[in-house]
């Protein structure tokens, strides 16, 4: 069947609906998933206005950028660990890194299963499933941050586990947000397409540092 008809309340022929407006709008709706997710607020296209185009994408960058001021601000708090373990703060950027592109990664594979309504199971065990794939992927990562940073780049062994446990911790973390973030969206009605922008990414850039300088603080002190 190419066309669907469409009728009135009295069932005359009023229209009709064709596979070309299906696509069209499958297409439209991938396209705002899209640009949500790289956070842009609204429906644009490349040549639209300057002005358009900034009334999309601003009202994100100021987020991320706020988001930014809160991650120096935690830096800030662990200051003493610069003057103890200077070695530290090399990490950080690797840290926060991993933290948002988990995250990203697991609200692109939940948003996905939710448009295509391809999620089964109750929350919990989605996220038990989530949990045991972190603990692999992160436990692989952490071995080979070990192994890179001792012979790459001299760094002790003890300072080697405690950066890889805490990348360990920041991958399980980043992995939870980034799944329970869009099934929470999407069960109250808001696009969960939103989640997998600078949101997440932000979110778990904060929560990876604090995660990071809490677990040095713990095993290595300062």
């Amino acid at each position: 069947m190419e066309a669907i008809p469409v009728v009135d309340e009295l069932g005359r022929l009023v229209g009709r609906i064709t596979i070309d407006d299906i696509v069209d709008v499958i297409k439209e709706e991938a396209d705002k998933d899209y640009q949500l997710a790289a956070g842009i607020s609204q429906d644009v296209e490349a040549d639209d206005s300057i002005l358009e185009l900034t009334k999309a994408r601003l009202p994100w960058l100021v987020l991320a950028l706020f988001g930014g001021f809160i991650s120096v601000k935690v830096l800030g708090l662990y200051e003493p660990a610069m003057n103890v373990h200077p070695e530290l703060f090399f990490f950080t950027p690797l840290i926060a890194a991993m933290a948002g592109n988990v995250g990203v990664q697991s609200s692109a594979i939940i948003v996905q299963g939710l448009a295509n309504n391809a999620l089964s199971g109750s929350l919990l065990n989605r996220l038990l499933k989530e949990l045991s794939l972190s603990l692999l992927n992160g436990a692989i990562l952490a071995v080979l941050l070990i192994i890179g940073s001792y012979f790459l780049l001299n760094i002790d062994v003890k300072t080697g586990i405690t950066v890889s446990l805490a990348l360990l911790s920041v991958i399980i973390m980043a992995s939870l947000i980034g799944t329970f973030i869009p099934i929470i969206l999407d069960k109250y009605g808001v696009d969960p397409a939103l989640a997998t922008g600078p949101f997440i990414t932000t979110s778990n850039d904060i929560m990876g540092i604090i995660i990071f300088f809490t677990i040095a603080k713990v095993i290595l002190g300062f």
